[in-house]
């Protein structure tokens, strides 16, 4: 893998907490160029012109050539940001706050990358917990009275099933109850091997993570409820809380949540267990272009640690 950066320093901090500064190369940036001119067309409307068949001189002009460096410093470092990671050899958690210090046409771009990083400590024996975990017997047999209860209900729903050469509806129903029962008897082992984990390890979790983690919860929450067509002041109201009480009683699963992302974290770099570059890229262009308007530095951030989490979980699940 050849590298697009630079004269790369690591500054450890308190609190585990490190800053990384370092240089992109010209040449990083101007491979960049092409794809970030290509989204600066599809998403700015100019008079005269299609959306996406504008002239590079004229959005050039119309944007200005700093917008150009500021899209293309984006891609740039949402590409190599994993191997700036790799290379730092810090395990970071959560968000990082990424500044560009230097960004003009015709020089390396210069950065400034602060993460909190994963504290220091002992993993207990995983490869045991999860082959206890997984070894739990699940009952996924589909009795003639679920069979008989699908089959009255679509007798009135008056839905018609797309059956196959050679099916019949009661074997198709009891087929799809039988990949249900096997994909929640999966899903709670999963969830118990989890559980399990975090109860074994004791590690300090950061606050700030916490934090973090906390507000990404009060966020979905908001949407949920509005999605239920109320708003959020009006459901604290009928709760009878605040939104800080609602927070403070999620901080233990949010505790949780976050110390069972830093063991998946630390597993997998114990396993050496990472997505290929033809993963992480394949799935990020794809999230992209439903979500033209994200951050392309934070969907490859967050698209790697869904790609690494699952890959641990198979792992760990293969112990069985």
């Amino acid at each position: 893998m050849s590298k697009h950066f630079k004269n790369l320093k690591v500054e450890k901090l308190p609190e585990s907490e490190a800053n990384i500064t370092g240089e992109l190369t010209l040449e990083l940036l101007e491979s960049s160029r092409a794809e970030a001119l290509k989204n600066l067309n599809e998403a700015v409307s100019i008079p005269g012109f299609r959306k996406g068949h504008v002239p590079e001189d004229v959005l050039v002009k119309h944007v200005g050539e700093t917008h150009v460096l500021e899209e293309v410093s984006e891609i740039a470092l949402a590409r190599e940001y994993p191997h700036i990671i790799e290379e730092s050899k810090l395990s970071p958690i959560g968000r990082p706050q990424i500044s560009i210090t230097k960004l003009a046409p015709g020089i390396p771009l210069e950065f400034r990358i602060h993460v909190s990083l994963e504290p220091e400590f002992s993993l207990p024996d995983y490869k045991q917990i999860a082959k206890a975990a997984m070894s739990e017997a699940e009952d996924t047999e589909v009795t003639e009275k679920e069979i008989e209860d699908v089959l009255k209900e679509v007798e009135e729903r008056g839905v018609k099933a797309d059956l196959k050469d050679g099916e019949t509806l009661e074997g198709k129903i009891k087929e799809n109850l039988l990949e249900e029962k096997k994909f929640r008897a999966k899903e709670k082992k999963r969830l118990k091997l989890v559980e399990d984990l975090v109860k074994e390890t004791k590690v300090a979790v950061p606050k700030v993570l916490i934090e973090a983690e906390l507000e990404k919860m009060l966020l979905q929450f908001k949407d949920d409820v509005q999605r239920m067509g109320m708003q959020f002041d009006a459901y604290l109201k009928e709760l009878k809380k605040t939104e800080l009480e609602v927070k403070d009683e999620w901080r233990p699963q949010a505790e949780s949540r976050v110390k069972a992302e830093m063991i998946v974290a630390k597993i997998a770099d114990e396993e050496k267990i990472t997505p290929t570059e033809g993963e992480l890229e394949h799935e990020a262009t794809h999230l992209l272009e439903h979500y033209p308007e994200a951050d392309p530095l934070r969907v490859r951030i967050y698209i790697y640690t869904q790609l690494r989490n699952q890959k641990v979980l198979e792992f760990l699940e293969s112990q069985n």
